[in-house]
């Protein structure tokens, strides 16, 4: 059973809010209409003999306890004279009755624990509410200007809604914070989020908390991201050097359009490498129309994760409006990945075109071809919904044309819409030719399992724990070993964090390298592949060029002669090649290859077969 993260008092605070929003009026209104109905139907029966207007006259009059009331005897007079006197009074209290609940809950909120506090007013940030209310979490939602029809669509949930500003330590108190179990900072302003972070360190003070309060922190930014990443494993280390216990706050900042891009790459490998296999291609060849943030998430994830013993490093092509400030900006961004051509260069190149001012024609096509060779795939990614819908379109009308590039296009939407719901949802025919899927709505993204609980970590979490106990000559770990490795990644330095997440990620193209892919429909799968051992030199090596291009796009640079690693400056005297490392760290690539297969039993527990 999973578990909630509320205590019985927050639990009563969120039925309380749900109550008074919802049954409450539903109760209170359906008593009054019952009783009205009693009064009058009854009234009008004793009375039927007077007359309408005799009888309904008499039948108000019960109200007044005149004497044909006052000394009733009749058992239906007895029935309307009550009836008369509890419509009002009842009606009268039950007026109160849906501010006694919210008063109720308020009180009870008094004394709420280990709920989970979110502070923002954005879809990805309501959607989260609903999703941990479904999993029956006690939820807190700071918001400032969340419209009434909005709050009271969540309060009919449990979910209790506090105005304020999230920033202020008075509105986080209010919301318990400083007892939650999770804070949630979903601001769209990433400035915003540092502070809500502030804010809760403030709130907590030294008192202790453990488990320590997980303070999730959105951004937008990439370069904020990775310094948010590694303030925290300095703090961490500091700690550890010291020797002090973990603070009460354990920090998490995350990225929604990071995690679109691991979760594309974790569940699309399979097909890319199949396709670039069809195709006869060299490497996996991705074409990106347009390079927002989203887009550039995914090409950072495909150059760190996508590598394949079969193939050369991956590549891409970027189309974009202004190219050279794309360039400018990416390189910027990741400069380690392009100053050491010794070791590796990041194969990425960017091309102009406009869409607003030029269509999707074959001319386009065959400049791409003709310089960078034919795709893979294609990711549209411009930052519009809109554009991107209309862009996607007119590219699989191209691409399907003649059969010219019968890729999967890979859709950015930030909300699920009707259209990507019945047209991208991937290929639904046998044929081969180009179709669309979307990727990257809030819906899917902004949830319980991959913010709170980090479900895309998991397998992240077992590659840690393969290559710290050094598990190369293990088949496979046991499924108690698994989940203790998943709880133990809390204690991970974030730098660990960052190269595990990207060996995860690439744990379905290790399968796909060993020959396997999932078991489908009534097919019965092998729950513990392997690799054959004429494969795993190769593998390893592949794995061995993949971390090093994920460690220069991380910002590590190779140590230079005589210099030992330094994990504060982010030199690592292990970024050389194959050739001149010891057995011992080609053995360490090789762990990582086992610990794909691990991962692969996770994520797929149906099994695999022989592709």
């Amino acid at each position: 059973m999973a578990h909630k993260y509320a205590n019985i008092w927050s639990r009563a605070a969120a039925g309380l809010t749900a109550l008074a929003h919802t049954q409450a009026s539903v109760f209170r209104w359906g008593v009054v209409l019952v009783l009205t109905c009693v009064w009058i139907g009854g009234g009008l029966w004793v009375w039927r003999d007077l007359g309408f207007s005799e009888s309904f006259y008499r039948t108000l009059s019960a109200v007044s306890m005149w004497d044909e009331y006052f000394n009733a005897h009749d058992p239906a007079r007895e029935v309307v004279r009550y009836a008369a006197l509890a419509a009002p009074v009842v009606g009268l209290l039950f007026a109160f009755s849906g501010q006694l609940g919210r008063s109720l809950a308020r009180i009870f909120n008094l004394a709420a624990a280990r709920h989970i506090v979110i502070a923002g007013d954005s879809p990805a940030a309501l959607s989260l509410a609903l999703d941990c209310r479904r999993c029956k979490d006690s939820v807190i939602l700071i918001a400032q200007d969340l419209a009434d029809e909005t709050a009271l669509g969540l309060r009919r949930k449990g979910v209790i809604v506090l105005a304020g500003d999230a920033t202020h330590i008075e509105t986080l108190r209010t919301a318990r914070a400083h007892h939650a179990a999770h804070v949630v900072a979903f601001e769209p302003d990433d400035t915003a989020n540092l502070q809500i972070e502030a804010a809760v360190r403030r709130l907590v003070g030294k008192a202790r908390r453990k488990p320590p309060i997980g303070v999730h922190v959105s951004t937008r930014s990439p370069m904020l991201l990775k310094e948010a990443r590694e303030m925290r494993s300095a703090e961490m280390r500091r700690k550890e050097k010291k020797k002090e216990q973990h603070g009460p706050i354990d920090p998490k900042p995350f990225s929604l359009e990071e995690m679109a891009a691991r979760a594309l790459v974790q569940h699309e490998s399979q097909t890319l490498l199949s396709l670039a296999q069809q195709f006869g291609q060299e490497r996996v060849h991705i074409v990106f129309f347009g390079f927002d943030s989203a887009g550039e998430a995914v090409a950072a994830r495909v150059l760190m994760s996508l590598w394949s013993a079969h193939f050369a490093p991956p590549c891409i092509t970027v189309l974009a409006p202004q190219p050279e400030a794309a360039e400018a900006a990416f390189k910027a961004r990741y400069r380690e990945a392009f100053a050491h051509p010794d070791l590796w260069t990041a194969d990425v190149a960017f091309q102009p075109f406009d869409w607003d001012a030029a269509s999707i024609g074959p001319e386009l096509l065959d400049r791409v071809e003709q310089t960078r060779g034919k795709p893979t795939a294609i990711v549209v990614s411009t930052g519009a919904d809109p554009g991107n819908i209309h862009l996607s379109i007119a590219l699989k009308r191209a691409c399907n044309h003649g059969l010219r590039w019968p890729v999967p296009i890979f859709m950015r939407e930030s909300s699920q819409s009707e259209f990507s719901q019945l047209y991208a949802h991937g290929d639904d025919t046998a044929e081969l030719d180009a179709y669309l899927q979307a990727f990257g709505a809030h819906q899917v993204n902004a949830t319980r399992a991959r913010i709170i609980e980090g479900s895309l970590d998991q397998g992240a979490a077992i590659a840690h724990e393969h290559y710290n106990k050094g598990l190369g000559q293990r088949e496979a770990m046991s499924m108690r070993e698994l989940q203790a490795a998943m709880r133990d990644w809390s204690d991970v330095l974030e730098t660990y964090r960052a190269a595990n997440r990207a060996a995860s990620d690439s744990a379905m193209t290790k399968i796909w390298d060993a020959g396997w892919r999932p078991a489908k429909g009534d097919e019965k799968g092998d729950t513990a592949p392997t690799v054959a051992p004429e494969l795993m030199e190769q593998m390893a090596r592949r794995e061995h060029d993949r971390w090093v291009a994920e460690r220069l796009m991380a910002g590590w640079r190779p140590t230079g002669q005589g210099e030992a690693r330094n994990n504060d400056l982010m030199a690592h005297d292990k970024l050389a090649p194959w050739d001149a490392l010891t057995d011992q760290d080609r053995n360490n690539d090789a762990v990582q290859v086992r610990a794909a297969l691990d991962v692969a039993r996770v994520v797929h527990k149906e099994g695999f077969v022989r592709r």
